[in-house]
């Protein structure tokens, strides 16, 4: 078995070797297979696997690594309630895995925290992440055109509501470019004046998350921009307010053209304005019946809300007030359901003290992101905005605890934190 010094001294020398790149691949190629979930999976378990086979060879020296503490501190923010809810947990194995898949986040943050992209590397990689953005939305809106999208998968049909674009991503493909989009706005502010062709790749990502029929994902993509903006005015390399600004204006164009031209996201436009001052059948019709998973997901809360239900115990446990609820249809009865709104789904599994937890998780991560857009690190930045977007507290399409948020939050985070760290050393 080698020794603690001469391991650590080659990972070293390998982590060193990848910052002295030009690009920083590595990171283009996970966003790259995020667009393939059952990729990502793999590579977290792997990379966790990875770090604790490393931390016995390294007799523990692989945790040594700065931001690593802090990486911790925010795992279990979500870790400690889960824990916390197992005692009541009304889905016992599933709570408990779904801990375990925490704590393999931390293990696997480990390893993203030394592939931190350096800040001579993030021009030339944020450019990579903005031609993988732009080559998914070309997907959807071929798929919108053609019935079958670029990468070979039909148009999502059946829907009461109409049809859906999905992409090669699935159902989540709105949520995830909209997440997905503080790449191409830190691509704007480093190369929008010399490459002005990239202001083209705005309208264009807001047409294709447009056509994903998800509303909430309209609303996501609007507050990056604006977070975005706020953040590139307010810290690092530009005191006009005309380029945010335009950068909200050619979104919000790019989500409105589809509206124009695909009659059912326009009726469902206009649905959800009426409910607003229609009966509750409507109301809920024209909200994908979500009102009613937040009664059952408040019903649970009040009932369970010191500890909560246990992770991923809300959709089992919804399922009898469902049953009863005179609004909710009995054919939707089958699904798997989630409360659909992030912070009420927290509250639900893990009680309060889960949402303390979570106010904590935010603070923080608000905070460094504040502390880094000051300091001009444009790398911490942007993950940290992505990580932030991933976890919203209005989210109300992926679960909070679910694989394909974890995949982009976390090692989202251990990125951030590691160029942070490293920078600030």
């Amino acid at each position: 078995m080698p020794t603690s010094p001469s391991a650590q001294s080659l990972l070293d020398q390998w982590s060193q070797r990848c910052r002295d790149m030009l690009t920083a691949w590595w990171i283009v190629g996970w966003v790259a297979l995020y667009g393939v979930l059952s990729a990502t999976q793999l590579l977290i378990w792997l990379a966790a696997v990875g770090s604790l086979v490393l931390l016995v060879v390294t007799r523990g020296a692989w945790r040594q690594q700065p931001g690593a503490a802090a990486l911790w501190l925010l795992v279990l923010c979500f870790l400690l309630p889960g824990l916390l809810s197992l005692p009541g947990a009304v889905d016992f194995d599933r709570a408990l895995s779904t801990a375990a898949r925490f704590a393999a986040y931390g293990f696997a943050g480990l390893l993203f925290l030394r592939l931190s992209p350096s800040e001579s590397q993030w021009p030339n990689t944020v450019l990579w992440m903005t031609g993988l953005l732009v080559l998914w939305s070309l997907d959807g809106i071929a798929q919108e055109w053609r019935g079958v999208s670029l990468s070979g998968y039909p148009l999502f049909t059946g829907l009461p509501e109409g049809h859906k674009v999905t992409g090669s991503m699935g159902l989540d493909y709105g949520p995830n470019l909209a997440v997905l989009s503080p790449f191409l706005f830190e691509t704007l502010r480093l190369h929008g004046r010399r490459l002005p062709v990239l202001w083209l790749a705005v309208p264009l990502l807001a047409v294709a998350v447009s056509l994903s029929a998800s509303r909430y994902s309209a609303l996501l993509l609007l507050m990056s921009a604006m977070l975005c903006g706020a953040l590139w005015v307010r810290g690092r390399s530009s005191n006009h307010y005309w380029t945010p600004a335009l950068v909200v204006v050619l979104s919000m164009g790019g989500l409105l053209l589809p509206i124009l031209l695909v009659p059912h996201l326009a009726e469902r436009l206009v649905l959800l304005g009426g409910s607003l001052s229609v009966s509750e059948v409507e109301a809920n019709a024209a909200l994908a019946f979500r009102p009613e998973l937040w009664k059952a997901s408040w019903i649970l809360f009040t009932e369970n809300w010191l500890n909560g239900v246990g992770l991923r115990g809300a959709s089992g446990a919804m399922y009898p007030i469902l049953a009863a609820s005179e609004f909710f249809p009995d054919a939707m009865l089958s699904r798997t359901w989630h409360p659909h709104l992030g912070v009420l789904e927290i509250a639900t599994d893990t009680g309060v003290l889960g949402v303390l937890g979570y106010l904590l998780f935010l603070i923080l991560v608000v905070r460094w992101m504040l502390v880094t857009n000051a300091a001009g690190q444009g790398v911490s930045t942007t993950f940290f905005c992505i990580a932030l977007l991933a976890v919203f507290p209005l989210s109300s399409t992926l679960s909070m605890y679910s694989f394909p948020t974890g995949s982009i939050t976390w090692p989202a985070l251990a990125l951030a934190l590691g160029a942070h760290f490293s920078e600030a050393r």
